[in-house]
């Protein structure tokens, strides 16, 4: 038996989940004085409501102890466990899977546990983890998606705005002074995850979604093999609370040539938004798509 888990840090709807068994790891949230763990005691809009009337939540990682029970439970099941992880850069939990996979291999040394560190989060992580699942669905090896997860790894951008950017300065990604400055002026940060680090890095500012998506299709066609975007793969887009941005992007894709199908779109979860704020989207795609047979799910 092949089982597929990641965490909250992956942006998949509940329906998606039970279509696909795959299992969800909790990553809580804090806000000072509660805890909450998504889709169980908090919403998305209980969230970014509280986030606009001043609460400032805070996320932590999957615990070792938590981990390291399942990763047991599974173990004397027999099965054969994939864990693709928020990314290192952004979270600790990584580190806590592989610290809690080697405690279990001290009990159950045949166990088949496989720690993958995504370097991505959001719907991006989520699309890798839905990959991996169709692929199980398929009737594919526990190895061969262990080998093309690690290749989509290699493979995957991601790139984020925000509209408001105090969230991101109240959780120490920018300084007062340039959110402030960058508030007045409208500016709207290009965000990326590095694939070096798995962290996520400014590399660049606009003033307008016009601008944003002018400069994304320049990156683009950059980031891809041979120098051009190619629009034959499913292209993954996820958002807040900013319809009006998820709007635009869909008709930016479609002028890029990506079916209208081939468009996966979620709404971003609570621990990626509680670092964001409501108005926050991000879009994500392969370098190197090669042969998305797999992704036609929808």
């Amino acid at each position: 038996m092949i089982k597929l888990l990641s965490d909250d840090g992956a942006d998949i709807s509940p329906s998606r989940l039970e279509q696909f068994d795959i299992e969800l790891l909790p990553i809580p949230i804090n806000d000072g004085e509660n805890e909450y763990i998504m889709r169980k005691n908090i919403s998305n809009e209980e969230l970014f409501q509280g986030m606009r009337d001043g609460i400032n939540y805070k996320t932590s990682q999957v615990t070792e102890a938590y981990i390291l029970n399942r990763f047991e439970e599974l173990a004397k099941e027999g099965a054969e466990v994939m864990y693709l992880t928020l990314s290192s850069g952004l979270s600790g939990t990584y580190d806590n899977a592989c610290r809690a996979k080697e405690k279990v291999l001290e009990s159950y040394p045949d166990a088949k546990i496989e720690v993958i560190d995504s370097l991505g989060a959001s719907l991006g992580l989520g699309a890798a983890i839905l990959r991996a699942a169709l692929m199980k669905e398929a009737g594919a090896s526990y190895e061969e998606i262990i080998a093309d997860t690690k290749n989509q790894i290699k493979n995957q951008m991601y790139f984020f705005t925000v509209g408001d950017l105090k969230y991101l300065h109240r959780n120490g990604r920018l300084s007062k002074t340039s959110a402030v400055i960058g508030g007045l002026l409208n500016i709207m940060p290009i965000i990326w995850i590095d694939q070096a680090d798995g962290k996520l890095k400014a590399i660049d500012k606009v003033r307008s979604k016009k601008a944003y998506f002018k400069k994304i299709k320049t990156l683009m066609n950059k980031y891809s093999k041979d120098g051009k975007f190619n629009p034959d793969q499913v292209v993954t887009i996820a958002h807040g609370q900013w319809t009006e941005m998820m709007d635009e992007a869909v008709e930016f894709l479609k002028e890029m040539g990506v079916k209208e199908e081939n468009i996966i779109k979620e709404q971003m979860g609570c621990v990626i938004g509680a670092h964001t704020g409501s108005e926050v989207f991000t879009l994500y795609y392969s370098q190197d798509p090669g042969s998305y047979e797999m992704y036609k799910y929808l």
